[in-house]
């Protein structure tokens, strides 16, 4: 079923386009539904810069990687960052800081990887987190992961994600095409667009008369083992940008499988994996992400990619976020 919804989204095919022009109606009451309600909203300023970095696309555009690089570079230079999320995916359903050793069913896999670099913190309400985070640490910028559909709180600078072969899909918003909410109002209130990978679908052509400053990043493997053949497997966002890195990156991969976003592998998953892993020869690989939500009695054996998102011009991004 999630792939023939993709392809409705992504696929220039004929009979995919009626399809998602049949669901237009539901697309235009979602419209009313998501954009009216904002209308009578307040922004709260919380007094400490709120940097949010999100994307209008259902599934991943590889938002996690590149706030991951952001904090990273902006702690070694001794600056007192923070991140804030929802913890999708997980159990938690009020505020908590994170710890490296919390279970991943209750804060969510992005949540663990954010705190073994920053301070990491989930929450439903984030106002309310962030008057909380305010007065417990006050630190020098507040990154928020997604939150760019959100009037609730005032952000200083809107980073807008995209993944440059998927672009924005067919360019309709739900349930019609993959968009959160309209293309041009999302640019507009957008600072900076980071396009992942190379920009396929020519979303060049859409940031024509536009304030945003673009930048191009690519994903970097940390991690070759380019002796083995490969039985790669996930449950993330965009299953099939973690199998095109493995390949373009010259792993040998003999086969793939996907599971659903933020799934939590069961030991009867990883038997049937193992299983089909050992008939062909071949070695478990899956993402970070993934590889959090695997229960630590049956992670041996499975290996885990690294990556790191490269800007193009990270330090002039840096230099701008925080002035």
């Amino acid at each position: 079923m999630e792939k023939f919804i993709l392809k409705i989204w992504y696929s220039n095919k004929i009979y995919y386009n009626i399809i998602s022009y049949l669901l237009l109606p539901l697309s235009f009451v979602y419209i009313l539904a998501f954009y009216i309600p904002k209308l009578f909203r307040e922004e709260y300023n919380v007094g400490i810069p709120v940097i949010c970095i999100g994307n209008i696309n259902v599934g991943g555009t590889g938002k996690t990687s590149t706030l991951l690089s952001i904090v990273k570079q902006l702690s070694a230079s001794g600056k007192k960052v923070c991140v804030l999320l929802r913890g999708y995916g997980g159990q938690k359903t009020g505020f908590k800081k994170v710890l490296p050793s919390d279970s991943v069913q209750v804060t969510g896999d992005e949540a663990i990887l954010y705190s073994n670099c920053v301070p990491t913190y989930i929450a439903n309400n984030r106002k309310n987190a962030l008057i909380k985070i305010k007065e417990e640490i006050s630190p020098d910028f507040i990154f928020l992961d997604d939150g760019f559909q959100d009037k609730s709180v005032f952000k200083d600078k809107n980073i807008l994600m995209v993944n440059g072969q998927r672009g924005f899909g067919n360019g309709l918003c739900l349930p019609a095409g993959p968009l959160r909410e309209l293309i041009k109002p999302a640019i507009k209130k957008a600072d900076f667009l980071i396009i992942v990978g190379e920009d396929d679908t020519r979303i060049d052509i859409k940031l024509k008369n536009t304030d945003i400053v673009t930048y191009s990043a690519v994903i970097n493997v940390v991690n070759i083992d380019k002796n083995k053949n490969y039985l790669a497997f996930s449950g993330i966002g965009n299953n099939q940008s973690f199998f095109n890195t493995l390949k373009q990156n010259d792993y040998s991969v003999f086969k793939t499988i996907e599971f659903p976003d933020h799934h939590y592998f069961s030991k009867e998953d990883l038997n049937r994996l193992n299983k089909i892993a050992a008939t062909n020869n071949l070695t478990l690989i899956t993402t970070e992400k993934d590889f959090v939500r695997i229960p630590e009695e049956v992670r041996l054996g499975i290996e885990c990619l690294k990556i790191e998102i490269a800007l193009d011009k990270m330090n002039e991004l840096i230099n701008k976020l925080t002035n």
